[in-house]
């Protein structure tokens, strides 16, 4: 379980990312990301970070490759915007969560029809006149 001031470093570090991903970063190699979570680890010398790429698996390689490329500058920025004793080395890492949930999805909707309502049954909606 991970301590609330580790949580807030995670934080952190995730904002500075993402902000500088977005303002700062001009690697044609990356395309539309999203920083999902940040891990730093407690000596602070790795920082896992998990992106979504949109995109197909070319994309999301060739972005993960501008990002890796991109690694000493955003740790630079990180050294900027906060103090710390250590500015832990960068991992990217592809968060396939919204895959999974996409997968989850479509196998859901294969298990039967739905009503527009969302609801499955009889279409009274659970009511009961007695």
């Amino acid at each position: 379980m991970r301590s609330n001031r580790m949580k807030r470093i995670d934080d952190v570090v995730r904002r500075v990312i993402g902000e500088a991903l977005l303002d700062k970063v001009a690697d044609p190699r990356i395309g539309l990301v999203s920083v999902t979570r940040v891990e730093v680890s407690p000596e602070f010398d790795t920082a896992r970070v998990w992106v979504t790429v949109l995109g197909d698996s070319v994309v999301r390689e060739r972005s993960l490759a501008g990002l890796r490329s991109a690694a000493p500058f955003l740790q630079s920025e990180i050294a900027k915007a906060v103090r710390m004793r250590r500015v832990p080395r960068l991992r990217f890492l592809y968060d396939d969560a919204v895959d999974r949930g996409f997968r989850v999805d479509e196998a859901l909707r294969g298990l039967g029809p739905e009503t527009e309502s969302g609801e499955t049954g009889d279409g009274d909606g659970g009511r009961s006149d007695a």
